[in-house]
């Protein structure tokens, strides 16, 4: 091709992409999915962290049936002296109003439940009677029922106590009544047995194992002293990273469909099909949206840095990685645009769409079904061999590198080889099917007839 041909070409390709940057970052949406889509994926942990110590206090009103006899009268002693804590906790915590909600949470022991025992013979424990008991805790006149066996604390007795309640697999009512009856028991066995409980505490206490990270050799030949690892930051970094790039990719390859679909329905892609071929016309699509994705992550990038100096956690940002995202971003976005493109080319309206992009994103959404399994184990087969798998290498190979484990070199450098001629392929693919599809109108095209335009253009 000629040199003015070459030049010609590349001033389409780049006045195209131009003009996609403008239209993907020049929005009002595009700000707004900025600001939205930490807040939708990372919003829970922080909605967590403030209700975390909330104060709400419930009145509980329990039945018991003791065929022992020994635990009802325990558990009412032991409620109201809870209770009475809880009133003067929320007094307190009232009074000093300038206390921090954690450090009033710590005051009331986490537990801010009252609780209220009725006692009900054990002669009258029949069948008529638990089911009398059930209906009034469905008409909320009651919370829970508990009935104790007589034989409860005996070694050799398999008998269990049975707490009845709407929630009682994840009642706390449930955890404080097992924890007053075993405490108990075990009271009652130490004396039978002639040990004191208090050596036994003092014997019982565990010596704490923290995990540390390895010693490094520093740049002036220096050892440098090795750290305490915090497990949060070692669960939560990690996937953070991981949801930045799912979120980045998202955000850069899903307008693709919508500006492709548009153009084809309102007949725009004739009008530029006139002036450029449809491989510029990709070509340029794809440059802008890799422009726009790397706008999204410079964004990003300078609000993490801001919050980190903010929360003093600037020494825990990986930059390190930023090399490594940036590459795997691109591939990533081009792999997954030019999917899009290709199915936004062969229909004509979104809701033809819907079932060919439900495969691609759980393509795109796998590595979170596996995060915690890959964060636990990055080495491992499994995380191993995902990460080779190009629909998914990009989010689960930087979700491995944020563990902060030595991952072998070739590990990364080769999953980059396989996602760059996995982009190649699919783009290659996407463009036979874009050529075609691009100027297709009527009935939409069958599968086996965008298969047939993917393998013969």
């Amino acid at each position: 091709m000629p040199l003015f041909g070459r030049q010609n070409v590349m001033r389409k390709i780049i006045t195209i992409s131009a003009r996609e940057y403008r239209a993907m970052v020049g929005t009002k949406a595009f700000l707004f999915s900025i600001i939205m889509m930490p807040v939708l994926m990372m919003g829970s942990l922080f909605a967590i962290e403030l209700m975390r110590n909330a104060i709400e206090v419930h009145d509980r009103k329990i039945a018991v049936i003791d065929h022992s006899g020994k635990f009802a009268e325990l558990l009412i002693l032991e409620a109201n002296r809870k209770n009475l804590s809880i009133d003067q906790g929320l007094e307190q915590s009232t009074e000093e109003s300038g206390e921090s909600e954690e450090k009033q949470g710590d005051l009331l022991g986490g537990d801010f439940d009252r609780y209220f025992f009725e006692r009900i013979d054990s002669h009258e424990a029949t069948d008529e009677l638990k089911l009398e008991l059930s209906e009034r805790i469905r008409e909320q006149d009651l919370y829970a029922f508990v009935e104790i066996p007589a034989e409860v604390g005996n070694v050799q007795s398999s008998e269990k106590i049975r707490f009845y309640s709407q929630d009682s697999s994840l009642s706390v009512a449930r955890s404080w009544v097992s924890n007053i009856i075993n405490t108990s028991i075990r009271e009652e066995r130490f004396a039978t047995a002639g040990i004191d409980p208090d050596a036994v505490e003092a014997a019982s206490i565990p010596i704490e194992i923290v995990g540390m990270g390895l010693v490094d050799r520093s740049l002036d030949g220096g050892v440098i002293a090795e750290e305490e690892n915090d497990p949060m930051n070692a669960i939560f970094l990690p996937m953070s990273v991981m949801m930045m790039m799912f979120m980045v990719i998202f955000m850069a390859a899903q307008p693709m469909l919508e500006s492709v679909l548009e153009e084809k329905s309102q007949r725009i892609a004739e009008v530029l099909l006139g002036s450029a071929n449809p491989f510029q016309l990709m070509c340029g699509k794809l440059l802008g949206t890799v422009g726009g994705s790397l706008t999204v992550f410079v964004i990003y990038m300078i609000g993490a840095f801001g919050l980190a100096c903010w929360q003093g956690y600037l020494d825990q940002v990986p930059f390190h990685l930023a090399p490594w995202f940036i590459v795997f971003q691109i591939t990533g976005v081009l792999f997954y645009s030019a999917i899009f493109m290709a199915i936004g080319a062969s229909v004509s309206q979104l809701k033809e769409a819907q079932s060919m992009l439900l495969p691609v994103w759980m393509l795109m959404m796998s590595p979170m079904f596996v995060w915690l399994m890959v964060v636990r184990d990055p080495l491992g087969v499994m995380p191993t061999y995902f990460s080779f798998f190009p629909p998914a290498t990009p989010t689960v190979m930087m979700l491995r590198l944020a563990t902060g484990q030595a991952i072998p070199w070739w590990q990364p450098v080769t999953s980059i080889l396989i996602m760059t001629l996995s982009t190649i392929l699919i783009v290659i693919v996407a463009a036979r099917i874009f050529r075609v599809g691009i100027l297709w109108q009527g009935k939409t095209p069958k599968l086996g007839e965008i298969l047939k335009w993917a393998i013969t253009g």
